[in-house]
């Protein structure tokens, strides 16, 4: 059974607010869970476009699985988060492969990037 969505905090500068248990901006979904999650825009911030659209392995907990969206199969899906609104990836649980980190970059409305925070597929 799937678990509810696991939320991802976006300040209303545009910065994912890092784990508290991590001390890092990544969050860890499990796929026997069938995990998801959903963009929060906090602070009456965005809109914000989620793009998985990173490669680099510095810092990353797994290898990185460049350029792919870990809650499709091989795309490179946009998610659009409303102002001061939240959004589920609407695309069911994870896909991405186990032990794979993800990143993908948040950007304002007028595409610029605001942070590059990863997704760990455990």
């Amino acid at each position: 059974m799937a678990q509810d969505p696991i939320p991802i905090r976006i300040s209303g500068t545009g910065q994912v607010v890092a784990d508290p248990d991590l001390g890092k901006k990544v969050v860890k979904v499990n796929k026997a869970r069938k995990d998801n999650v959903k963009w929060v825009a906090q602070d009456g911030g965005g809109p914000w476009t989620i793009k998985f659209d990173k490669g680099g392995s510095a810092g990353a907990t797994y290898p990185v699985a460049p350029n792919i969206n870990p809650f499709s199969v091989n795309t490179n899906d946009t998610f659009l988060v409303p102002r001061a609104g939240e959004r589920e990836t609407n695309l069911g649980p994870v896909k991405g492969n186990v032990n794979t980190t993800y990143r993908y970059t948040v950007y304002d409305e007028n595409g610029i990037p605001k942070d590059d925070p990863d997704v760990d597929v455990e």
